[in-house]
């Protein structure tokens, strides 16, 4: 099977769900104003999408589930010390919103975790047995959980330092 067969029988939703996840690491490289819950969308969306690949991949088997959840752990742990020396978050001036830096990590981690996500699924399906083996549900829970981690890291650790230092949430 040749690449351009793999990539002309994708489905349209992966492509729309990849050019989303550009434009928002694209955005990602400038400073831009947001609500502190937009910090969320992307470390909620991968949850999402990986926890949907293992009910639809694995059927939530424990191999899966074991290594989605090491992987998180993983992630998270590593996601914290990356983001450990960005730019803080910043409350914008007479406003509810926040003010973030921009960063290429946040690309970075989109590209890495739609490309290991796509690859994986690919080879479930060029390789239908893989769906019953313990070893590859367990590297797909694994992949899929750090990656989401990655990205949990990040976000907990911003809103961590903003928590503490912002007057929005200490006069709460």
């Amino acid at each position: 099977m040749t690449i351009f067969t793999i990539l002309s029988h994708t489905p349209l939703w992966v492509w729309i769900l990849f050019a989303f996840l550009i434009m928002r690491g694209y955005a990602a490289l400038s400073e831009r104003e947001m609500n502190i819950s937009q910090l969320f969308i992307l470390p909620l969306l991968f949850l999402i999408w990986g926890v949907w690949g293992l009910k639809e991949e694995f059927n939530f088997n424990v191999a899966s589930l074991v290594g989605m959840f090491s992987g998180l752990a993983l992630g998270i742990v590593a996601g914290w010390r990356l983001w450990k020396n960005q730019p803080r978050l910043k409350n914008k001036p007479h406003s509810d919103r926040i003010i973030r830096a921009g960063t290429p990590l946040t690309l970075i981690f989109i590209i890495m975790g739609f490309g290991s996500k796509y690859c994986l699924l690919v080879w479930l399906s060029l390789h239908p047995e893989a769906h019953y083996a313990v070893q590859f549900s367990a590297l797909f829970g694994v992949i899929t959980g750090l990656v989401d981690g990655l990205f949990w890291g990040g976000t907990l650790n911003l809103f961590s330092s903003w928590r503490k230092m912002s007057p929005y949430v200490r006069g709460a």
